[in-house]
This record gives C-alpha cells, structure tokens and sequence, in this order.
C-alpha cells in the first residue's frame, strides 16, 4: 500500500491483487496489483503485470489528458475500428451526462468510455456446477480439438473434475486419433459418436461426469447442408450447449458470416482462440457484442492447459484500453 501510495497519491486505492508465476523465474511467484486513484472507472490495466514495485504505474499529473469533446472521443473511437452502432449510443449517453459526472478529473471521460464499452460485452459466469455437455463447434482451422484438450486439462487436472471427452467428427483424417491421443496423456475416457442416434445413446448411457466435451468437424458457415446436419447432433439432447470457436485473426468480414451462418445453431456462447497471433481485437468484438451471447474462453498458445483463461470484465477493460490511443 506504501507503494502504491508513492505512485498514485494518498488517495490511492488497491482494487485486487494476486499471486502469479514469474514469467523468468517460473519457481517463483510475483505480485500483480490493480489499484486506482477514482474506482468508479475502469482502472488502467498494464499490458504485463509489474515484475518489480518500481514498474507500478499511475497516472501523473502530467499524464493526464484534458477531457476531449464528444466529437472528438467518437472520432478516435472510429478511427481505432470499433463499430459506430456500437460507438453511437456511448457519446449520445455520454452527451446527457452532466460536468460534474463526466469531468471530475482529467481522464474520468476516458475511463468512463473504457468500462461502458466492456459492459457491452457478455462474459460467461464460471460454471462449476456437474452435468455439463459442451459442444465446441466452429470452421476448420480455428483449434476446436486443441481447446477441447486445454478444457478438459483444465478442469480434470486442476479442478479435479470427472470429464469425459467424445467425438463426432468423423471425417477429418486423424481426428479420433488426435483425441485420443489427448485422452491417452490426461488419462480420460473417450467415446466416438458416427450419428445423432449413437451421440443420444452416449450422452444417455455417460457415468457421473462433471463435464462432457463433444468435439465436432469444422464447418463451412456456407455450406447450410452441413449445418443442418451438425444441427441434427447438437438437438438430440437439451442437455447439450454448443460454443462457437472463433479465431482473433479473422478479418471481420468473414467473422461477421461465420457468426451468422453458425447462428443457426443452439449456441449458448463463444471461445475466441489464437490471441497470441494478433493484437488487433476490436473486429472480433465489433461482431460479438450485437449478439448478446456471451465470451466464456480465450486461448492465447499451444500449452495444454495453461494457455487457456476464462474470459472476465477486466480482460474486456484491459484489451479495449490497450486497443485505444487516445493521445493519437
């Protein structure tokens, strides 16, 4: 809190802090602390965590910016790539606020702006209770199998949770095999399901498990025939909720038809993958907010499991204030 307080001033807050690995000293554990001067906005989240309290970083005076005009805020909000059905609603909202609620300090607009963007993202709520069937569905090439792998990794290993994985993609060459393979290494259960009937009889005939994976063939948003038929295995049971895996580099337009044309489907939320492999994110959230469905999963590397993290509103706070320059 001495810290912090020599950065950030006396009125200095600490909103969370917790334990985490060094990145270059893996045995050993450093501190990760998020505090504000004002809570009521959003804080500003680094893009790395400090490794040393000298890299604890608030805002000086000098640092502040004077508070732009609506005009402007939307200009930049434009110009970085967020949607103007998105931005739109923002400055209408922000223009009804009065001085004293928008302007308290230097960047109270900023931040302001910052939190009610991430608001418009829905984020998953972790689910830890058993029973659960999870479909991960999606195009080819966007890692469903690997995600499938850091899921079931995550909550057999580090949940302690009864999981079973199952298949019905039965097309790509090598699938089952792949998954096996993971089923071998984590040491779970494995079933292969050729039709909706012997998916029904799996899910029906399953022992006690905390959570069922179903891992499906990519497919064409195009191709409605081949939808349809993933539609015909996703409906055989109400227990069944299907995610969308989605990749971060994507261009939008072809987000914007995988979303719809996958939205034929009983889709209960998204896992968007491949984070490590762009830093460009407001595509991806320009086409899932009008949606309302929520992100439930990032993954953000090849490791199994450690490359995979629930989605949260301060994620959400910390890619947008990373995606926007207001000083540009």
């Amino acid at each position: 809190m001495k810290q912090v307080k020599a950065v950030l001033g006396p009125e200095a807050l600490i909103l969370s802090s917790r334990s985490i690995r060094n990145p270059n000293q893996p045995q050993q554990s450093i501190f990760e602390i998020v505090a504000a001067i004002d809570p009521d906005p959003a804080p500003d989240f680094p893009k790395q965590p400090p490794r040393a309290p000298s890299r604890i970083r608030g805002y000086s005076q000098e640092e502040r910016l004077k508070s732009p005009s609506p005009n402007r805020i939307l200009e930049k909000l434009l110009a970085c790539g967020l949607s103007p059905d998105w931005v739109n609603p923002l400055i209408r909202e922000l223009n009804t606020l009065s001085e004293k609620e928008k302007r308290p300090d230097g960047e109270k607009i900023q931040d302001y702006l910052v939190r009610r963007l991430a608001e418009g993202v829905e984020v998953a709520k972790p689910n830890r209770t058993g029973g659960r069937v999870w479909a991960l569905v999606g195009p080819t090439g966007v890692g469903k199998t690997t995600t499938i792998a850091k899921l079931a990794a995550y909550f057999s290993l580090k949940r302690a949770q009864k999981v079973l994985l199952l298949t019905i993609d039965t097309y790509r060459i090598g699938a089952v095999e792949q998954l096996a393979t993971y089923a071998r290494i984590l040491g779970l259960p494995l079933k292969v399901a050729a039709s909706p009937k012997e998916l029904k009889s799996c899910l029906e005939e399953r022992d006690e498990q905390d959570l069922v994976l179903i891992d499906t063939a990519g497919r064409s948003p195009n191709n409605t025939g081949m939808l349809d038929e993933l539609r015909d295995f996703l409906t055989v049971s109400p227990v069944i909720g299907s995610h969308l895996v989605v990749s971060a580099t994507t261009k939008e337009a072809d987000l914007k038809k995988i979303i719809s044309g996958f939205g034929v489907l009983p889709l209960e939320g998204y896992i968007c993958t491949k984070l490590d492999e762009t830093d460009q994110y407001l595509p991806l959230l320009n086409q899932l907010v009008p949606t309302r469905r929520p992100l439930a999963y990032f993954t953000h590397g090849q490791r199994v499991p450690e490359d995979l993290e629930q989605v949260t509103k301060s994620r959400m706070v910390r890619l947008l204030s990373n995606q926007i320059h207001w000083n540009g």
